[in-house]
């Protein structure tokens, strides 16, 4: 196995086992983004809508 295969191997490991040991912080981190971005969004459309 060449060296180059052998560190690719290394770091998708690692990202995997980052994954794995993070996936609630990520899950977690995606929701409170998307909540905060439906919530801009909502404020715009009534902005709008008052006008």
């Amino acid at each position: 196995m060449p060296q180059n295969e052998i560190i690719v191997s290394i770091v998708a490991l690692s990202g995997a086992v980052l994954l794995i040991s993070f996936w609630r912080q990520i899950l977690f981190i995606l929701l409170f983004g998307v909540i905060v971005v439906f919530c801009f969004g909502l404020y715009n459309v009534v902005a709008v809508a008052r006008g």
